[in-house]
């Protein structure tokens, strides 16, 4: 009886000690950044990223600081592409077919609209902020090339077009006249798809404010990234 009792409480106590069973529904899925609960599909995102130095991460300690680098390090929803690079204007980013006028730079098959589509994105961001207005780019020029991207984009079945405004830069008063120009027509053409990248970093002067600026005087620095970060988080919804 002693015996069978015994052999009954060690049964039990194994029991016991069995490791908890974890119900696949309640594991959090990172990779890829990804986050799937209670067997719904997961919605692999992606956005990419079109843009000039800013964009590109210019101005910031290091990129995770830069808007574009909190952005990634903030999307959890799926991956960040930036095609983004320094001097680069609106007419770089236009489609491999577009016609360009005279003196003005051929699209980067890289790192153009084109080449944006081919990454499949579920959101695009348009940031060409101070580029076009510094090297002689008219503001109707600037718009009817962000158009033509935005349209292209939107044919492709891109679900969201967000494109910023220019931020401030320090040239002369003609150039900062047409930076204001260019917030306010991206403002009004592009209404709660456009993104405020000037008012949030413009001192009384409409310059860049200086605390906010990096060594070079020209680009944001950390703080200055954070801003327009927050920008961006806002019309995103993060």
């Amino acid at each position: 009886m002693r015996k069978h009792l015994l052999f009954i409480t060690l049964i039990a106590l194994l029991f016991n000690c069995k490791p908890d069973a974890v119900s696949p529904n309640a594991i959090a899925y990172n990779s890829g950044r990804l986050k799937a609960f209670n067997d719904k599909p997961i919605k692999f995102e992606t956005i990419v990223i079109l843009g000039s130095s800013t964009a590109s991460g210019v101005g910031a300690s290091q990129y995770k600081y830069s808007w574009a680098g909190l952005l990634r390090g903030n999307f959890f929803k799926g991956q960040v592409v930036n095609l983004a690079k320094g001097g680069y204007t609106t007419y770089h980013i236009l489609p491999n077919n577009a016609s360009h006028p005279g003196g003005r730079p051929s699209s980067d098959t890289l790192r153009n609209i084109t080449a944006a589509l081919a990454r499949k994105p579920t959101t695009l961001i348009i940031s060409m902020t101070t580029n076009d207005v510094a090297s002689g780019v008219s503001i109707d020029e600037i718009m009817s090339n962000l158009n033509l991207i935005r349209a292209k984009a939107i044919a492709a079945g891109v679900r969201q077009v967000i494109i910023t405004t220019s931020h401030p830069r320090k040239i002369n008063a003609s150039a900062t006249a047409k930076y204001i120009q260019q917030r306010d027509r991206i403002m009004q053409t592009y209404g709660e798809s456009a993104v405020n990248f000037f008012d949030p970093v413009a001192d009384s002067e409409k310059c860049f404010k200086a605390e906010l600026l990096s060594g070079d005087n020209l680009h944001p620095n950390d703080k200055g990234h954070e801003i327009l970060f927050e920008q961006i988080r806002k019309a995103l919804k993060l």
